[in-house]
């Protein structure tokens, strides 16, 4: 069914309607907001199981309807039914099965298929069910869960939404010091529907100037909190940076609103580096120029991202660096591995004066870490 077949078919169908009743004289020719035309009326409604009808860029969302119809004739003739502008699936006149359930009310089920091929930027919102036809005694009625006096109508809150999405959540560098900068990004979309594509689905656009919540679970939780709230920019774009004190998940969070769905991102985890502290010792000092000159020290990690133990780092290559009294950059001798429980040591030619250190490049899990220098002049 088009669009304009839909739109129309709703038309002809209410001005029937309202002609036929015209032409009995039993009825007067009235608007939709004054439509009460017999005791036919919505006693609640339920659509879509009470949940928000979520539409995107194309394809269809099946909408399950009931409403509870009294009228003092006891039960339901006809029944010609459509939700937000779509008619429900089923025969004309007959589009739900009404069932009588006491000796004055129905109960009326079917359901609505609807499409975003339909509908326009201001469709979204609250929208209603709308019925019309004959009740047994032969009284016409059409009444809609959008007219006022229905305003309280249980079930009869219904909303029509954007589905809207957020792309997956990019943290770097990964993985990250313990202390440094991460940085957060990502984009906030949602569907136009006001412009279709060649391929006959409705364009994605950014979702600007939206409340979207950065999220974090720790590794090993089981719950996420929130640490901040941005607002997405130009095109839908987020950014933020954080201060990463801890491995785990990162996330974005958006909650529904009275257009758009809810949506989050998939999680991108980040492991913290773990902190590594490294020692040096250059001994004899002073030494004799020409002399030998041992250089020891140790590797340790920390055992946990708190970082208050530390363990030796076994089998790590470090370098043995120098730099020259006077000089402002460190020159690398050697590279040395780390023993079984992190120490280090070598011997080296001493031939000027200066300031010894060890270097570590770092490794997957843990950061890397230079030595403080350890000054030794000649003799």
């Amino acid at each position: 069914m088009t669009p304009e077949t839909t739109r129309s078919g709703i038309a002809v169908r209410r001005t029937a309607l309202l002609l036929a009743a015209t032409v009995t004289g039993g009825l007067s020719l009235v608007t939709p907001a004054q439509a009460a035309y017999g005791d036919t009326e919505f006693r609640s409604v339920s659509i879509n199981n009470g949940k928000p009808i979520v539409l995107g860029t194309t394809g269809t969302v099946t909408v399950p309807v009931s409403a509870q119809i009294y009228d003092d004739s006891g039960g339901i003739e006809t029944i010609d039914a459509d939700l937000a502008g779509t008619f429900l699936e089923g025969p004309v006149d007959h589009n739900m099965t009404c069932v009588q359930t006491t000796s004055t009310v129905s109960t009326c089920t079917g359901t609505a298929i609807l499409s975003p091929a339909y509908y326009y930027n201001d469709s979204p919102g609250p929208i209603g069910l709308r019925v019309s036809g004959y009740a047994h005694d032969g009284g016409q009625y059409l009444e809609s869960t959008l007219y006022p006096q229905y305003e309280d109508l249980p079930g009869g809150d219904a909303l029509l939404l954007k589905e809207t999405k957020l792309a997956a959540m990019n943290a770097t560098p990964e993985p990250v010091r313990k202390g440094g900068t991460l940085t957060l990004t990502g984009r906030l979309t949602r569907p136009d529907w006001n412009t279709t594509e060649v391929d006959g689905t409705k364009a994605v656009v950014g979702y600007t100037g939206q409340p979207v919540k950065l999220q974090f679970k720790k590794s090993g939780g089981t719950s996420y909190s929130t640490l901040k709230t941005i607002t997405s920019g130009t095109d839908g774009k987020l950014k933020t940076t954080v201060t990463a004190n801890t491995s785990g998940t990162w996330r974005w969070l958006f909650a529904q609103n009275s257009t758009s769905s809810a949506a989050t991102s998939t999680g991108d985890g980040v492991t913290l580096l773990k902190t590594s502290k490294l020692t040096v010792n250059a001994d004899p000092e002073p030494v004799t120029k020409g002399a030998k000159l041992t250089v020891s020290g140790r590797l340790t990690r920390a055992t946990t991202d708190a970082a208050t133990t530390f363990t030796g780092y076994a089998g790590q290559s470090v370098k043995l660096q120098f730099k020259k009294s006077g000089s402002t950059t460190y020159t690398t001798i050697k590279t040395v591995r780390t023993n079984a429980t992190g120490y280090l040591s070598t011997t080296t030619t001493a031939n000027a004066a200066g300031y010894w250190r060890w270097s570590y490049a770092g490794s997957d899990t843990v950061a890397s870490v230079n030595a403080a220098g350890d000054g030794v002049v000649l003799k």
